[in-house]
């Protein structure tokens, strides 16, 4: 994926492809639009994903470089946090439990896991729902509600509340567009 990006500026370097990133690819490679409004759609989606590969790439690198103060083995540790939160997502530990789980203290779990993967555990979890989301809806056509309930949301109004606040606009204006 990063091959096209030089590597010599040090601001970008292989990484894997991240959910948002095959998101976006997905919406250029399936884009409905023709003759001019398509190359204005794809140029958008372009810049779109170099931006989201750039930030997240940026995150990498900041968390590398902030996490001298954790051992291998709390890295070990939270990467098993992760692990098991991306295994458990409808229904995930409460944080002591997971904190217990890995052999962590809540303080460090929390506080490591922000350093390692860029947001707090509970945004994390939300994060990870919402790409299960897209690609239920996208890949299995499920409505809004069944789809909010399979990824672990309680009610499909928190589900369209975050689903709004990342992606910008409601699920039903999205896919209603998406579908066109």
């Amino acid at each position: 994926m990063s091959s096209w990006l030089s590597a010599n500026s040090g601001l970008f370097y292989n990484s894997q492809s991240t959910p948002a990133m095959n998101r976006i690819v997905h919406e250029i490679t399936h884009c409905q639009y023709q003759d001019d409004i398509k190359r204005i759609y794809l140029e958008g989606k372009v810049m779109e994903l170099i931006a989201v590969y750039a930030s997240e790439s940026l995150l990498e690198k900041k968390a590398a470089a902030s996490i001298s103060g954790l051992s291998r083995t709390d890295m070990a540790s939270l990467q098993s946090a992760k692990n098991i939160l991306d295994a458990n997502l409808i229904s995930p530990p409460s944080l002591a439990a997971l904190a217990q789980r890995v052999c962590l203290n809540e303080f460090k779990l929390k506080k490591g896991f922000k350093l390692l993967f860029g947001m707090p555990v509970y945004a994390y979890v939300i994060d990870q729902r919402l790409e299960a989301a897209y690609r239920l809806l996208i890949d299995e056509q499920l409505t809004i509600t069944e789809t909010a309930y399979t990824v672990g949301f309680g009610k499909a109004g928190h589900f369209s509340e975050h689903f709004k606040r990342k992606f910008g606009v409601n699920p039903s204006e999205y896919f209603r567009h998406l579908r066109r």
